[in-house]
């Protein structure tokens, strides 16, 4: 289903460049041939489904073509973020317990021919991703092929992408904007998908914007913010289309990018990953990012606000083919979905006099820091967990690039040394770099109590 879409834009544009990377261009013929060599040393997948694979590389054109070459052979591709620590990444493989996993940057045989593919159907899962979720431990949504490609299809429309667009892509791939709203969506229109590691500098990225003529350029506000940080002040006239997201936008980032970019649609997005990811946009100039302002979900969207107690703010639920499968069990079913196939988000949104949608917050503690999610919960746990620490609670503290950061505040046992740089280390094994506390300060039992309750900072605002 996926795959049978990139072979047609494959023979609408056999002369165009599909994507550029580190090793250079890549025409549609060359990536069907390498999507079909990585095909070719999957096994064939046999019995029920869903036939799962582990998808981890840090390099994102790697990442890409094994996902593609599991869609073409019918296989569920399971992304793990290049970031994760090596206890997440085996938890998740003893949780699932895949068919196999793709990773490493060996080159793969090149047989003469890779075998037959069984297509993926349209509720067949296709794409599994991870989310943080509300545990600490990441959950593993599982997203049907159907919503792969309306997702995509949605898009790629929303961005009137176009085989003469070149689409930057430097955010990770374990993550749908990369993926989805970034690679998949390109591909989907026969565009130029251009795609950089998000460790590359970012002047190496402003210099291919000039060079290479890029036209539409994506990431959450903190990217951006870094990115304008090493602009030299001359704009870029040729890009046409800017999307940003996953965090508050500030007014003078909206200034500055609208300085940046002054030809483009600038426009605010709203998602998650359990969506597929993308609900809503809303250009700048309708007010898009203006007090949470997210506009109003796509059409093939099912929605609805459950009233909150002690709110003027309702509780986002969903429903509708662009939605998730679940999240993956134990027992290898699905749960997350209530009876009539709703999902009942944290997210907690209100409607302004025009109708359109503001964000508000969550209903969980749960913040971004960079545009990627962080959960409190999970920091505390780790900390409370060490032999020196009898009790800690970790809260956001504003950051100029990365919008909030997490700082930790421990109870030291009697007797024991304080060390936040051991502590640091200790959470560097257990979660991902970007939710490591920054800082970690000692405080005594009553600092972390109010009426003999534990202290918990409440809810950090907006976070789309």
């Amino acid at each position: 289903m996926i795959w049978q879409h990139i072979l047609e834009r494959a023979t609408l544009v056999p002369e165009g460049v599909a994507l550029v990377h580190a090793a250079g261009e890549l025409g549609w013929p060359g990536l069907v041939a390498e999507v079909e060599a990585v095909a070719a040393d999957l096994p064939d997948p046999s019995g029920p489904r869903p036939w799962r694979a582990i998808v981890r590389d840090p390099d994102p054109f790697a990442v890409l073509v094994r996902v593609l070459a599991c869609w073409r052979q019918g296989c569920s591709a399971v992304v793990l973020r290049d970031s994760m620590t090596a206890a997440q990444v085996a938890g998740i493989v003893d949780w699932l317990r895949p068919a196999m996993t793709i990773g490493g940057s060996s080159e793969p045989s090149r047989p003469a021919a890779a075998p037959p593919p069984r297509p993926l159907g349209p509720r067949d899962e296709a794409l599994v991703i991870c989310t943080s979720g509300t545990t600490g431990v990441p959950k593993l949504v599982a997203l049907p092929a159907e919503s792969v490609c309306l997702n995509a299809a949605t898009i790629a429309s929303a961005l009137g992408l176009g085989p003469r667009d070149r689409v930057a892509v430097n955010t990770p791939l374990g993550y749908m904007y990369g993926l989805i709203g970034g690679c998949l969506a390109s591909l989907w229109a026969g565009s130029t998908c251009r795609l950089f590691r998000p460790s590359d500098p970012l002047p190496q990225l402003q210099a291919a914007i000039r060079r290479e003529g890029i036209t539409v350029v994506q990431g959450p506000p903190a990217l951006f913010r870094l990115f304008l940080a090493y602009w030299n002040g001359e704009p870029f006239p040729e890009v046409r289309v800017v999307t940003t997201g996953g965090e508050p936008l500030a007014d003078d980032l909206a200034a500055d990018l609208g300085r940046a970019f002054p030809n483009a649609r600038r426009l605010f997005l709203y998602g998650m990953t359990e969506a597929g990811p993308r609900l809503s946009h809303l250009a700048f100039e309708e007010g898009g990012g203006v007090d949470g302002c997210i506009g109003l979900p796509y059409s093939h969207v099912e929605w609805r606000l459950d009233p909150v107690a002690g709110s003027d703010a309702g509780r986002l639920v969903l429903r509708g083919p662009g939605m998730f499968l679940g999240y993956i069990t134990a027992a290898g079913g699905y749960e997350g979905l209530d009876e009539a196939g709703c999902f009942q988000s944290n997210d907690l949104l209100n409607r302004d006099a025009a109708g359109r949608l503001h964000f508000r917050g969550r209903l969980d503690r749960i913040f971004r820091s960079g545009g990627r999610l962080v959960n409190p919960d999970a920091i505390e746990r780790v900390l409370a967990s060490q032999p020196s620490i009898d009790d800690a609670v970790c809260q956001a503290d504003p950051h100029p690039i990365l919008g909030l950061v997490p700082v930790a505040e421990v109870v030291v046992r009697p007797g024991a040394v304080f060390d936040p740089i051991a502590l640091m280390a200790a959470c560097a094994k257990q979660i991902e770099p970007h939710a490591v506390p920054r800082r970690i300060v000692q405080t005594d039992a009553g600092g972390l109590a109010e009426s003999g309750k534990r202290r918990r900072p409440k809810n950090s605002g907006p976070q789309p």
